[in-house]
């Protein structure tokens, strides 16, 4: 009689448990493609956490180049990477018990080269665990919006960020646009958030600097330390200069008001801040953003050819004391890689046939935010003939 109680109890405790667990929200994924190399993403119970055993993948930062603007209720980003296979994901979440904050925003897996026909056949759970961590930029509902840009490491010469405060919780830099929508809701709880985290930097001579705005303020956030709290905020709410973010450091920029050395997305840089009040609009925002397409690098007859993309491969300017002077399109172009490029170039305009060994660059998505309506235009692959609309 007394073994029948026990086993009974324990019978009711493991149906009491099973009815607690089904209760709970179950972690759900729904992939639907939307088109080639892209897909709609909702994503409920994926970790809190960062997956960090898939934020290094070698020991090194892939290269993108980025351009972020902000013009008021509107912003904008390009991500550029080499042309490839990989596929963008806009992904959709809710807020939970542990996620403060639903979000809508697109993923680049960079770190690791998801194809259409590795979607198509269903990913692994591993690769639905990693895809919504690998955020580019995105919005969330309480209208913090964010992306994260390279940046060249060799402007801080010895001093680079590797971390920023031992001891605390660690955010891989990769994973930062991700923490930040689901945890904060203005960029003076983004700063408190990233003031108590542990920022870790991708071994690599190029890190990561991110721009977060909310519906009235808008910063740049630059980490400069090798250990030890370093983090630089150029608030643009206060500030002279249109809060516009590419490949440099601002914090140099806008205290000296020269380019830093290593500096690169000049060009994008200055076409951003020469149209900049044409993006008051959704439509104005997308046609700026348009406007530094990254192939554009490639044409010689862009005017101003676009040195600064090419700088840092050619020999002659190993010692960086005044590069600008050298900075023409008939030095670069009697440079044997950036003349490889340029020439591999034309025949991917002509075929839409490339090499991935050389090298070229698109801008492999665009993303334009109205941050009072929390919704998004989405540009995949430079077909601007096409844009995808979603709404948080």
């Amino acid at each position: 009689m007394r073994k029948s109680i026990i086993l009974l109890a324990i019978a009711l405790l493991v149906m009491v448990s099973c009815k607690k667990d089904l209760e709970k929200p179950q972690p759900s994924v729904k992939v639907t493609k939307i088109a080639d190399y892209l897909y709609e993403f909702e994503a409920d119970g994926y970790s809190t956490e960062a997956p960090s055993e898939f934020m290094t993948d070698g020991g090194t930062l892939p290269l993108f180049g980025c351009s972020a603007v902000r013009n008021g209720n509107f912003y904008g980003r390009n991500l550029d990477f080499n042309i490839n296979e990989i596929c963008e994901f806009v992904i959709r979440t809710k807020a939970t018990e542990t996620r403060k904050h639903a979000s809508i925003g697109v993923a680049n897996t960079c770190l690791k080269t998801i194809t259409n026909a590795q979607v198509d056949a269903g990913l692994s759970e591993e690769l639905l665990k990693f895809i919504p961590w690998m955020m580019m930029d995105g919005i969330n509902d309480a209208g913090l919006v964010c992306n994260i840009n390279v940046v060249n490491m060799a402007d801080l010469g010895d001093y680079k960020h590797t971390n920023t405060n031992p001891g605390a919780p660690k955010i891989m830099v990769m994973n930062i646009v991700r923490a930040l929508l689901d945890n904060c809701g203005s960029v003076e709880e983004a700063k408190t958030f990233i003031e108590n985290h542990d920022i870790i930097a991708v071994p690599a001579s190029w890190d990561c600097h991110v721009m977060i705005a909310d519906p009235t303020e808008t910063v740049v956030v630059e980490f400069t330390g090798i250990e030890g709290l370093e983090v630089v905020y150029t608030e643009y709410s206060d500030y002279m200069h249109y809060p516009v973010m590419t490949n440099f450091y601002n914090f140099q920029y806008e205290v000296t008001g020269q380019y830093p050395t290593h500096a690169c997305g000049i060009e994008r840089y200055e076409i951003l801040t020469e149209n900049y009040d044409s993006s008051n609009t959704m439509e104005g925002m997308w046609n700026l953003l348009k406007m530094v397409h990254y192939t554009q690098s490639y044409k010689e007859s862009t005017d101003p050819f676009w040195c600064s993309e090419f700088y840092d491969k050619i020999p002659t300017f190993d010692n960086y004391e005044n590069p600008i002077e050298y900075w023409t399109k008939e030095n670069i172009l009697a440079e044997d890689e950036p003349a490889k490029e340029v020439a591999a170039y034309k025949i991917y305009e002509q075929t839409g046939q490339y090499n991935l060994e050389d090298g070229l660059w698109f801008t492999s998505h665009n993303s334009t935010y109205d941050i009072a309506n929390k919704s998004l235009w989405v540009t995949i692959r430079e077909k601007y003939e096409k844009r995808y609309e979603f709404k948080l």
